[in-house]
């Protein structure tokens, strides 16, 4: 998140201002009321931040009063957001795939497209993603003044309050200055906020899920792809809080001396369950002349996650011993994150859970490993993947660093 917090809307943004919104904005429609019981703020606080909120053109009164209201004087009338308020653009970058789009304030997406041309280098990615911005504006009728933040997301380790990317070793990236390289090839001069795409991915979640999660102060997002990553989302209070930590558990050590990792280390979880993992044994066992109903779906080209799913859901006996030996580690690795962070929901999101087989036995293996003495509410919910979940969540990000900072 960004660290320098200044309000571009007239008047003072304060905490509680900050606060005020994010109530209305995960809880709306709602009264003020039930705003000031919900903070233990006063009534006269919060009057006077959605009077200010209304002004500003960010919050909007109901025509109709609440039936229900006992009050003798004016009626009492719910407020929520007003969608169209703004606008903000998200844009995720991984090597293989530049993915952009446009979402109002309550994160309806009104634009999205895709590039799924492989560049290795940082450079060529940064300029492509950047690139399609100017194509979104265009279809949306916006000028970048009507863009009121830009959210963007790549895999890797982010120092996200100095908008660097610290490492990503998979492609040998180091020390990018992301958040000065998107403004100088965008020109644009509002909030742009920089993170880690499965930190990005926890926030679109939060954004999307704002009823399943309204009592709900924690959650972990387990996000497997090219690398493994599971964030944490805190809740303060009765305010919604943010990402704390990247949380990298793909490089935790799962067989001590065991295969090597990109990052240089042995036995790490990605070495054995990310998918260019499962995809590296699978072409191994092609090229030993095992996994034959594989080979026939790939048709002289290199696996992919989408015909080792087809070959496994098909009968091939290889493939499915490679897929559960990932999804073993995995469970394993999953049961150690609930242990240590007691997370009350945590999301999966990886294609292999697309397979009905493959939920099974990960749900086998967490609960054969949990310490349910110590976890038992611990629940966990399988999320569809999906090409333009990272830069829907960078967008989120943008929203979420807005609603906070006050920063439109």
């Amino acid at each position: 998140m960004q660290s320098i917090q200044r309000s571009v809307l007239p008047g003072t943004w304060s905490a509680s201002t900050s606060e005020v919104l994010k109530t209305i904005y995960y809880r709306g429609p709602i009264k003020r009321s039930e705003i000031a019981d919900l903070l233990g703020l006063t009534k006269a606080t919060i009057t006077t931040n959605v009077n200010y909120l209304i002004a500003a053109g960010l919050v909007k009164e109901d025509e109709k009063p609440v039936l229900d209201s006992n009050s003798l004087g004016r009626k009492a009338r719910r407020v929520s957001i007003v969608p169209d308020a703004k606008h903000y653009v998200g844009i995720e970058i991984r090597g293989y795939k530049r993915v952009i789009c446009v979402r109002n304030l309550m994160g309806k997406t009104i634009y999205a497209n895709q590039d799924n041309r492989l560049f290795h280098g940082y450079d060529e990615n940064v300029k492509l993603g950047c690139s399609m911005l100017q194509e979104a504006l265009d279809a949306c009728g916006f000028t970048l003044n009507d863009i009121s933040g830009i959210g963007f997301c790549m895999p890797g380790v982010v120092n996200s309050e100095d908008g660097i990317l610290d490492t990503l070793p998979s492609f040998g990236w180091r020390d990018k200055p992301v958040r000065d390289d998107v403004r100088a090839l965008t020109g644009y001069s509002g909030p742009i906020s920089i993170e880690n795409n499965a930190c990005a991915r926890a926030y679109g979640l939060r954004l999307t899920q704002r009823e399943l999660l309204k009592d709900i102060h924690n959650f972990t997002y387990f996000f497997i792809s090219r690398g493994i990553a599971c964030p944490l989302f805190l809740d303060t209070s009765n305010v919604v809080g943010s990402v704390v930590g990247a949380g990298e558990v793909g490089h935790m050590i799962m067989q001590p001396n065991g295969l090597l990792c990109s990052c240089g280390n042995r036995g790490c979880l990605e070495a054995y369950s990310s998918d260019v993992a499962v995809i590296t044994r699978c072409k191994e066992a092609m090229d030993h002349g095992e996994a034959k109903l594989l080979r026939s779906l790939c048709q002289g080209e290199p696996p992919t996650m989408q015909n080792i799913i087809s070959a496994q859901m098909e009968g091939d006996e290889d493939v499915r011993r490679i897929v559960e030996s990932a999804v073993n580690m995995l469970g394993l690795a999953v049961a150690n994150v609930v242990n240590f962070a007691s997370s009350r929901i945590m999301f999966i999101d990886g294609v292999l859970f697309g397979v009905p087989e493959n939920r099974e036995l990960l749900l086998n293996v967490i609960h054969t490993n949990l310490c349910n003495a110590l976890h038992p509410g611990t629940e966990f919910r399988f999320v569809e993947p999906n090409d333009y979940s990272g830069a829907n969540g960078a967008a989120a990000l943008a929203i979420h660093d807005s609603l906070t900072y006050g920063d439109f």
